[in-house]
Protein backbone atom coordinates (compact mmCIF):
# COMPACT_ATOMS: atom_id res chain seq x y z
CA UNK A 1 0.00 0.00 0.00
CA UNK A 2 2.60 2.42 0.51
CA UNK A 3 4.55 1.76 -2.48
CA UNK A 4 0.91 2.58 -5.02
CA UNK A 5 0.90 5.58 -2.45
CA UNK A 6 4.11 6.55 -3.69
CA UNK A 7 3.97 6.08 -6.92
CA UNK A 8 0.94 8.26 -7.18
CA UNK A 9 2.46 11.85 -7.18
CA UNK A 10 4.82 10.43 -9.95
CA UNK A 11 1.49 9.32 -12.38
CA UNK A 12 0.27 12.57 -11.84
CA UNK A 13 3.52 14.54 -12.99
CA UNK A 14 3.57 12.85 -16.36
CA UNK A 15 -0.39 13.39 -17.13
CA UNK A 16 0.12 17.20 -15.97
CA UNK A 17 3.66 17.33 -18.87
CA UNK A 18 1.81 15.95 -21.39
CA UNK A 19 -0.46 18.35 -22.64
CA UNK A 20 1.96 20.90 -22.40
CA UNK A 21 4.79 18.98 -24.41
CA UNK A 22 1.69 18.47 -27.19
CA UNK A 23 1.04 21.82 -27.15
CA UNK A 24 5.05 22.58 -28.45
CA UNK A 25 5.40 20.34 -30.54
CA UNK A 26 2.40 21.42 -32.71
CA UNK A 27 2.23 25.43 -32.01
CA UNK A 28 5.82 25.73 -32.03
CA UNK A 29 5.93 24.21 -35.93
CA UNK A 30 2.65 25.69 -36.68
CA UNK A 31 4.00 29.52 -35.76
CA UNK A 32 7.57 28.57 -37.78
CA UNK A 33 5.11 28.01 -40.36
CA UNK A 34 2.99 31.20 -40.03
CA UNK A 35 5.74 33.51 -39.77
CA UNK A 36 7.83 32.32 -42.81
CA UNK A 37 4.54 32.11 -44.90
CA UNK A 38 3.95 35.83 -44.14
CA UNK A 39 7.53 37.13 -44.66
CA UNK A 40 8.16 34.85 -48.22
CA UNK A 41 6.03 36.85 -50.11
CA UNK A 42 7.22 40.30 -48.68
CA UNK A 43 10.89 39.45 -49.35
CA UNK A 44 9.85 38.22 -52.98
CA UNK A 45 7.64 41.58 -53.15
CA UNK A 46 11.00 43.89 -52.25
CA UNK A 47 13.27 41.58 -54.09
CA UNK A 48 11.85 41.98 -57.68
CA UNK A 49 11.71 45.42 -58.10
CA UNK A 50 15.14 45.85 -56.43
CA UNK A 51 16.59 43.64 -58.84
CA UNK A 52 14.94 45.49 -61.31
CA UNK A 53 17.79 48.05 -62.79
CA UNK A 54 16.73 51.73 -63.95
CA UNK A 55 17.86 52.89 -67.32
CA UNK A 56 20.37 55.90 -66.98
CA UNK A 57 21.57 58.09 -70.28
CA UNK A 58 22.46 61.72 -71.26
CA UNK A 59 20.11 63.53 -72.80
CA UNK A 60 20.84 65.61 -76.03
CA UNK A 61 20.26 68.59 -74.02
CA UNK A 62 23.53 68.24 -72.32
CA UNK A 63 26.49 71.12 -73.29
CA UNK A 64 29.25 72.40 -72.40
CA UNK A 65 27.47 75.98 -72.30
CA UNK A 66 30.54 78.21 -71.99
CA UNK A 67 34.08 78.48 -71.15
CA UNK A 68 37.39 81.21 -70.89
CA UNK A 69 40.68 80.12 -71.86
CA UNK A 70 43.11 82.67 -70.61
CA UNK A 71 46.90 82.76 -69.81
CA UNK A 72 46.70 81.71 -66.49
CA UNK A 73 42.90 79.68 -66.12
CA UNK A 74 40.95 77.30 -67.71
CA UNK A 75 36.84 78.75 -66.95
CA UNK A 76 34.13 75.76 -68.11
CA UNK A 77 30.32 75.54 -67.45
CA UNK A 78 28.63 72.39 -68.10
CA UNK A 79 24.69 71.64 -67.77
CA UNK A 80 23.74 67.64 -68.04
CA UNK A 81 20.49 66.53 -68.66
CA UNK A 82 20.58 62.98 -67.27
CA UNK A 83 17.13 60.71 -68.42
CA UNK A 84 15.81 58.27 -66.14
CA UNK A 85 13.21 55.40 -66.70
CA UNK A 86 12.09 53.52 -63.94
CA UNK A 87 11.13 49.80 -65.07
CA UNK A 88 8.45 48.94 -62.23
CA UNK A 89 4.73 49.31 -63.15
CA UNK A 90 3.74 49.63 -59.53
CA UNK A 91 6.63 51.03 -57.30
CA UNK A 92 8.05 54.41 -57.08
CA UNK A 93 12.14 55.63 -56.62
CA UNK A 94 12.76 57.83 -54.25
CA UNK A 95 16.37 59.22 -55.18
CA UNK A 96 18.33 61.04 -52.66
CA UNK A 97 22.46 62.04 -51.79
CA UNK A 98 22.90 62.03 -55.96
CA UNK A 99 26.22 63.67 -57.41
CA UNK A 100 28.15 63.32 -59.90
CA UNK A 101 31.34 64.28 -61.53
CA UNK A 102 32.70 65.00 -64.95
CA UNK A 103 36.16 63.63 -65.08
CA UNK A 104 38.90 64.08 -67.99
CA UNK A 105 41.86 61.66 -68.18
CA UNK A 106 41.00 60.09 -65.19
CA UNK A 107 41.27 63.33 -62.95
CA UNK A 108 38.11 65.06 -61.73
CA UNK A 109 36.93 68.61 -63.28
CA UNK A 110 33.77 68.94 -61.68
CA UNK A 111 31.38 68.50 -59.33
CA UNK A 112 27.76 68.80 -58.94
CA UNK A 113 24.70 67.35 -56.29
CA UNK A 114 21.42 66.71 -57.02
CA UNK A 115 18.52 67.82 -54.89
CA UNK A 116 16.22 64.40 -54.12
CA UNK A 117 13.79 63.61 -55.99
CA UNK A 118 10.35 60.70 -56.31
CA UNK A 119 10.30 59.26 -59.49
CA UNK A 120 6.39 57.58 -60.03
CA UNK A 121 6.49 54.27 -60.94
CA UNK A 122 6.48 53.77 -64.96
CA UNK A 123 7.81 56.48 -65.77
CA UNK A 124 10.70 58.55 -67.01
CA UNK A 125 12.25 61.61 -65.42
CA UNK A 126 14.98 63.83 -66.37
CA UNK A 127 17.39 65.76 -63.93
CA UNK A 128 20.02 68.65 -64.44
CA UNK A 129 22.67 69.84 -62.63
CA UNK A 130 25.31 72.52 -63.34
CA UNK A 131 28.77 71.99 -62.99
CA UNK A 132 31.51 74.74 -62.72
CA UNK A 133 35.01 74.29 -62.93
CA UNK A 134 37.81 77.49 -62.68
CA UNK A 135 41.57 75.48 -62.99
CA UNK A 136 44.88 77.12 -63.39
CA UNK A 137 46.41 76.57 -66.69
CA UNK A 138 48.81 74.05 -65.88
CA UNK A 139 51.07 71.12 -67.53
CA UNK A 140 48.45 68.44 -65.97
CA UNK A 141 48.11 66.45 -69.36
CA UNK A 142 43.96 66.67 -68.33
CA UNK A 143 44.58 70.98 -68.17
CA UNK A 144 46.32 70.36 -71.82
CA UNK A 145 43.92 68.04 -73.15
CA UNK A 146 41.04 70.44 -71.97
CA UNK A 147 42.45 73.06 -73.50
CA UNK A 148 43.24 71.10 -77.02
CA UNK A 149 39.79 69.92 -77.31
CA UNK A 150 38.47 73.56 -76.84
CA UNK A 151 40.87 74.90 -79.28
CA UNK A 152 40.02 71.96 -81.99
CA UNK A 153 35.94 72.55 -80.82
CA UNK A 154 35.79 68.89 -79.45
CA UNK A 155 35.87 67.47 -75.75
CA UNK A 156 35.22 64.34 -74.80
CA UNK A 157 35.09 63.56 -70.97
CA UNK A 158 33.87 60.39 -68.87
CA UNK A 159 31.02 61.23 -66.56
CA UNK A 160 30.10 59.51 -63.20
CA UNK A 161 27.04 59.78 -61.22
CA UNK A 162 25.88 58.14 -57.71
CA UNK A 163 22.63 57.94 -55.61
CA UNK A 164 21.07 56.37 -53.18
CA UNK A 165 17.87 54.76 -53.35
CA UNK A 166 14.62 53.56 -51.51
CA UNK A 167 11.28 52.16 -52.55
CA UNK A 168 8.05 52.86 -51.67
CA UNK A 169 5.99 50.47 -49.79
CA UNK A 170 2.46 51.90 -48.41
CA UNK A 171 3.82 54.46 -46.01
CA UNK A 172 7.49 53.90 -45.38
CA UNK A 173 10.24 54.03 -47.90
CA UNK A 174 12.65 50.51 -47.73
CA UNK A 175 15.94 51.44 -48.93
CA UNK A 176 18.00 49.22 -51.56
CA UNK A 177 21.04 49.28 -53.59
CA UNK A 178 22.81 52.08 -53.98
CA UNK A 179 23.87 52.76 -57.76
CA UNK A 180 26.40 54.43 -59.73
CA UNK A 181 26.25 55.21 -63.33
CA UNK A 182 29.22 55.42 -65.86
CA UNK A 183 28.91 57.30 -69.30
CA UNK A 184 32.27 57.11 -70.96
CA UNK A 185 34.10 58.76 -73.76
CA UNK A 186 30.83 61.09 -74.33
CA UNK A 187 31.18 63.58 -76.40
CA UNK A 188 30.75 67.41 -77.32
CA UNK A 189 31.61 69.16 -80.21
CA UNK A 190 31.53 72.81 -81.42
CA UNK A 191 28.01 74.85 -82.56
CA UNK A 192 27.69 76.34 -85.37
CA UNK A 193 27.44 79.44 -83.66
CA UNK A 194 30.71 79.18 -81.64
CA UNK A 195 28.32 79.26 -78.77
CA UNK A 196 29.83 76.70 -76.84
CA UNK A 197 29.87 72.51 -77.40
CA UNK A 198 26.90 70.86 -77.32
CA UNK A 199 26.60 66.90 -76.65
CA UNK A 200 27.08 64.44 -79.59
CA UNK A 201 24.39 62.01 -80.45
CA UNK A 202 25.19 58.58 -79.61
CA UNK A 203 27.68 59.53 -76.97
CA UNK A 204 25.47 58.87 -74.46
CA UNK A 205 25.58 55.38 -73.62
CA UNK A 206 25.94 54.75 -69.47
CA UNK A 207 26.40 51.89 -67.89
CA UNK A 208 24.85 50.89 -64.56
CA UNK A 209 26.38 49.60 -61.29
CA UNK A 210 25.74 49.24 -57.82
CA UNK A 211 27.08 49.93 -54.29
CA UNK A 212 28.26 53.75 -55.14
CA UNK A 213 31.11 55.23 -56.87
CA UNK A 214 31.81 58.47 -56.29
Amino acid sequence: MQQATSSLPEIQQEIHHQPSRLCRKVIQPCLVTAVVSLCFPIIIFLAIPATMSPTFSLDPASSLSSYNVSNSRVATEWTLVFSIENPSKLIPVKYSHMKATIVLDSAPLAHAKFSSFIQKAASHVNVRAHFHSALPRAKELSIKSLVSGLEHGEVRVDVVLSSSRRLGLVAWWVPIFDVSVTCNDVMFTAESNGGGLTLLVGSSYCVLGFFGYV
